[in-house]
This record gives C-alpha cells, structure tokens and sequence, in this order.
C-alpha cells in the first residue's frame, strides 16, 4: 500500500446543508414566521439571473480548501437525494419527522453536482440509497488498497471506522475532544472535525465501531426518527453494550432468567453497570399489534432490533467502478467555466 496515496469519502449532503445555513442572512435567521422566511429568500447569495449560491459558494470554498490541506489522491462525494429509500420501505416513519427543506437549498443541490461534475470528481447517487450507504460500500471495497478517510458530522459513520478507514468526524465539541484526546502537535484535521480511529471512538464514546447499530438501535436517534427503546437512555445503553456487546446477547441475558433471576440481573446492573433507573419493563414491553399479527407500534425488543436494522449502513453495494477511476484530476478550465457561470470570481483559477 502506498502511503502517500489518500482516498477521501464525502457526504456532500452533510456538507451542503452544513454550508447553506452556515451562510444565510439574517433576515432569514431571525424570521418568525415561514411567510417571513420566504421572502428572505431574495437576500439570499445569488446570480444576477436568480440562481441561489450561497450553499454552493461555501461548499465548493471549503472543498478546494479541503483539497489543497489534506492532499486526497482520490476523492469521491456522495449524496442523498431522496427520503423514500429502502429504510423508508422497512418502517415508514423512517425521517418522518423532518420538514420540507427550504426552496434554496433544494435547487443548490443540482447546482453544486453540475459543478462538481465539471470538475472531473467522482460522485454517486441513487434514490433507493443514502450517501452513509454508498460511502460504507466504497470504504469496504478500497480501504485495503489506499489510506480512507471520511468526512461528516453524521455519528451513524462512527460504524465505518476501522483500521484501514478514518473518519473526520465535524461536531460542535471538536476543540474540547482535541484538547482531551489529541497531541496538539500533531493535528491536522479539517476544521471544527475530530480525526477518529477504532481507538478513539472506544476512547471517546465508550463503544467499538460494530457497536454503534447497537447503540441507535436501543437508545433510537430522533434526527432520523428512529425509535429504539423508549424510556431508556445512554446511562443504560452505553453500560449495557460494554458488558454485552450487542443487543441480541442482551436480549438473551434477559429471557435466560425466571422472575427471581431477573430480580438478581437487576441487582447486577444496578451495583456493576451502574444503571440506577430500572430498564427492564421498557426492554420488555410488548408492541402493539392487529389482530393479524402486523405490528402498529414498535417497543422493547421489536424496537430494537427494528432500530438497529434501520441504523446500520449498507456496505454491500455494487461499485461498478475502480479505484483508479476516481482519481483527483481537477478539470480547471471547466470548472473556471462555472465558476464564471455562477458569479464565483474570487475562486477562479
């Protein structure tokens, strides 16, 4: 393997709605009301022709300041493009909970592909997949021949770290996990971002990486609206996974004792593990279901294992192409071309 090589995975969702909001005005920060919100759609960045670019702007900034700092040989960006993906298939209140997205921000996701194609990057799409999905496939599939690092704040990528494949984790606490964790001598992340390994993630969030379905799938993740197990927590979870490992071997603890057994597993928690609120109805109650035995509200067990399915990455989709394919050759004069197209003159090359 040659170390001077560098594959870079990019969820560009992640990082286009991270940039839009990052550069809204404040007439739109401060709208009461959705009426006031779409009309501070016309201080938006945009052309002379109205095409909205304060998204694409600040993405395509960050990315060729990402480029020039971590040298990636290879690079690829992928997107979500769709909610009405396999998981939504599975449990259709999958992502339910979010709102529709702003008009803006939708029409920058075209613009910013159309850019990124013209600069000769590698990107992958599809309406039954999300980005996590095609990112978990291609890090499978290359990180034993090159170095792999991924770029998100999404912590479901916590799964994909491995001994082969990085992750540059973006979060809102990323100067205090540095200062805690980290040398600062020999830093060189990308801003606001945490650089993890299977060490680090063990260190900082008590888990391995296999384990993070595990985790979402008892302790659930509103932003995606998964449910897990209700009225349990990560003061249960996190203690409950290091002393089991996985959900099923909890699960298998529970139903291995009688009612006097159990008691005693209580004790267990409570004195070894820590747990000082009692898990043990939550774990155990039973969904809800019609007479054909089709449920209508996940709990305990159920939820769970439906949780962790829904939360665990898909790392076995078909990447038709090779390595070599998405190597980084920036196409500079197509790219100076959008760039003028879009009103970007300070980026011009």
């Amino acid at each position: 393997m040659k170390q001077d090589r560098k594959l870079l995975l990019i969820d560009g969702s992640s990082m286009l709605v991270t940039a839009y909001y990052g550069m809204i005005p404040p007439a739109y920060r401060f709208a009461k009301t959705d009426e006031a919100k779409k009309d501070a759609y016309k201080s938006f960045m945009q052309t002379s022709s109205g095409v909205y670019t304060n998204g694409v702007y600040t993405m395509i900034k960050q990315l060729l300041k990402l480029i020039e700092d971590q040298k990636p040989t290879h690079l690829i960006v992928a997107w979500d493009i769709s909610r009405d993906t396999f998981r939504k298939k599975i449990f259709s209140d999958y992502k339910a909970n979010r709102s529709a997205s702003d008009v803006p921000l939708i029409e920058q996701f075209a613009t910013v592909q159309d850019v990124l194609k013209a600069m000769g990057i590698t990107q992958l799409m599809d309406v039954n997949y999300e980005a996590d999905d095609f990112i978990g496939s291609c890090a499978k599939k290359f990180e034993k021949e090159i170095p792999t690092y991924l770029l998100t704040k999404d912590h479901d990528y916590l799964q994909l770290v491995s001994d082969h494949t990085r992750l540059w984790l973006i979060c809102k606490d990323a100067k205090e996990y540095q200062e805690e964790y980290y040398d600062k001598d020999t830093i060189n992340f990308p801003p606001s971002s945490i650089e993890l390994t299977p060490r680090y993630v063990k260190d900082i969030f008590g888990l391995h990486p296999y384990q993070v379905p595990d985790w979402k799938g008892l302790s659930g993740d509103t932003a995606d609206n998964i449910p897990g197990v209700r009225g349990i927590n990560d003061k249960t979870v996190i203690p409950l996974l290091q002393e089991y490992d996985t959900i099923e071997n909890i699960y298998d603890a529970i139903k291995a004792e009688d009612k006097k057994g159990k008691k005693e597993l209580l004790a267990f928690w409570k004195e070894e593990l820590g747990i000082k609120r009692n898990p043990m109805n939550y774990m155990l109650k039973e969904s809800e279901k019609d007479e054909e035995g089709n449920i209508l509200n996940y709990h305990g067990e159920d939820a769970a294992i439906l949780s962790k399915t829904l939360a665990t990455i898909n790392r076995d989709l078909d990447i038709l192409f090779t390595l070599d394919d998405t190597e980084l050759e920036i196409d500079t004069e197509a790219m100076n071309i959008k760039f003028k197209e879009l009103e970007f003159t300070s980026l011009l090359k």
